[in-house]
């Protein structure tokens, strides 16, 4: 039996804020300075991408309407979220394909 991923990342040095807060941030093109977005790639060569918030506060990230998976805060904590994340996939799933990050509710 495979289990799926269900909520959100959170880097641990943001775990006590709300996912809620930060995904209303993301999509109103709010996000704080040195703040990262882990959405779900649309290339088919990726799994996952890390995008700033110079990135996230654009018009054009809400064009793509990603599929956010994770949030971090400075780029050494987000790069370590998203070896965690990987991993948690590995032993939830048994897999590491996109799959298994699209069954995370946002």
């Amino acid at each position: 039996m495979t289990m799926e991923l269900k909520s959100i990342y959170l880097s641990d040095n943001i775990i006590d804020e709300s996912v809620d807060m930060l995904l209303r941030l993301s999509n109103s093109k709010s996000m704080p300075f040195d703040y990262y977005v882990i959405v779900v790639s649309p290339k088919d060569d990726e799994i996952l991408m890390m995008l700033s918030s110079s990135e996230v506060n654009t018009d054009r990230f809400i064009e793509k309407n990603y599929h956010i998976v994770g949030f971090g805060k400075g780029k050494k904590a987000s790069l370590n979220l998203i070896r965690f994340m990987v991993q948690d996939a590995i032993d939830n799933t048994g897999d590491i394909s996109k799959d298994a990050f699209l069954t995370i509710n946002n």
